[in-house]
C-alpha cells in the first residue's frame, strides 16, 4: 500500500488550529495558576524582586508605619514609597527569599524575607491587616542582617 502526502494535507490546518487551540490553553492555565495559589506575603516578595515599590505602595495603609534601619518613621502612602523607593535604589535586590510567614490567622498576616543586595543583607518584616475588606501592610521593618 503505498500513501501520499497530499492524501494528508487537508488534515494539516485542522492538527495546526487544534495545536494552538491547547496551546493558548496551557499557556493561560499556567499564567493564572500563580495568581491563584498566590497570597499577599508572597507577592510582597515578588515585588521587592522586582523592585516594583510603586506597585508595592498599593498595598499600604495609610498611615504606614515603616522602620529603616532603626528610624522608625510614620508614612502617607506618598511618602512611604517615596522613602522605600530610596532605600531599593540605594539597595537593589540581587535575590529575595521567603523566611517566615505567618497565615493562620485571615485578618492577619506577617512575612519575613531576607533581601540580599549589592552592598548588604537585610531582613524586611511586615504585618497585613484586613481593613474595609482588603488586606493592607500596616507596619514595614527593614534592618541589616546580623551575622
Amino acid at each position: 500500500m503505498h500513501f501520499s502526502l497530499l492524501q494528508f494535507m487537508p488534515i494539516f490546518p485542522l492538527l495546526i488550529i487544534m495545536k494552538a487551540k491547547y496551546l493558548l490553553l496551557l499557556i493561560l492555565f499556567f499564567a493564572v495558576m500563580p495568581l491563584a495559589k498566590a497570597d499577599p506575603i508572597d507577592g510582597v516578595v515578588w515585588l521587592i524582586k522586582q523592585n516594583n515599590i510603586h506597585r508595592l505602595a498599593v498595598l499600604f495603609d495609610s498611615p504606614i508605619e515603616i522602620t529603616i534601619n532603626n528610624q522608625v518613621e510614620t508614612y502617607s502612602r506618598p511618602q512611604a514609597e517615596v522613602a522605600l523607593t530610596k532605600f531599593f535604589n540605594e539597595h537593589k535586590p540581587v535575590k529575595v527569599n521567603l523566611l517566615h510567614k505567618v497565615n493562620s490567622n485571615q485578618k492577619f498576616l506577617f512575612g519575613v524575607a531576607i533581601l540580599k543586595s549589592e552592598n548588604g543583607t537585610f531582613r524586611i518584616a511586615y504585618t497585613f491587616n484586613q481593613i474595609g475588606g482588603a488586606m493592607k501592610i500596616i507596619e514595614m521593618r527593614i534592618e541589616a542582617e546580623k551575622n
